[in-house]
């Protein structure tokens, strides 16, 4: 009698478990390369296992800064990201510095399938100019910005836009204006990255993709 309780308990447990409502997981989307660790994976032959380990944690785009990047280099890890069917796209660090102009912003994105505009960009460049770069470009295009760029954005245009949430203690605010903005909520590696429980189903960027075999270590393990 005793067990057949036990067992009565043990199907109703498993019953209500199975019609609870589930939690929906937060969906990666894109992490970022930067120069350094760019020129450092493939220097060091880590390039494959770098791209294969963003892609065994489900991100489906790879941000890439090039520059001062060889062609050559560009070619090789943009090949290899695509190898891992990852998407590569090139991350347009400080354009303003370089004074870049449209044709040259698209000549950024020669070896990738997209381009990625980011916070420098929208303050230093005017929606003409964007507008000027839709036209010229006709691969996807990323926009990222700061949450108090919000207003910086174009009315139209952007493939993608993330909204860098990199503070915790104004993630659920940040948050809020990502989903106001059908955005994908971006994540600080050191910052705000332990907190992604909390995004539910929503997706999500990393910056930056670290590179240590520390970091390859405890990945494995999740």
């Amino acid at each position: 009698m005793a067990n057949s309780k036990f067992l009565l308990k043990t199907l109703a447990a498993t019953a209500f478990l199975a019609l609870a409502p589930q939690v929906a997981q937060a969906s990666p989307t894109g992490t970022w390369l930067s120069q350094p660790q760019i020129r450092y994976h493939v220097s060091s032959n880590t390039l494959d296992q770098a791209m294969a380990k963003i892609k065994q944690q489900k991100y489906k785009v790879v941000f890439l800064d090039f520059r001062n990047v060889s062609d050559e280099v560009q070619q090789q890890v943009s090949q290899v990201a695509r190898q891992h069917e990852l998407r590569p796209v090139v991350w347009i660090q400080s354009p303003q510095l370089r004074s870049l102009t449209v044709p040259q912003l698209v000549h950024e994105a020669r070896h990738t399938d997209g381009l990625q505009v980011d916070d420098h960009y929208f303050k230093h460049y005017s929606h003409q100019d964007f507008f000027k770069l839709r036209q010229a470009y006709t691969k996807s295009i990323y926009c990222s910005i700061q949450p108090f760029q919000a207003k910086q954005l174009p009315s139209g245009g952007c493939n993608q836009i993330d909204v860098q949430c990199y503070t915790p203690s104004s993630l659920g605010k940040c948050m809020k204006l990502a989903d106001g903005l059908n955005a994908v909520t971006s994540l600080s590696a050191q910052g705000t990255y332990k907190h992604r429980q909390k995004l539910a189903g929503r997706r999500f960027n990393v910056f930056l993709w670290p590179y240590s075999n520390k970091f390859f270590r405890t990945a494995s393990q999740k």
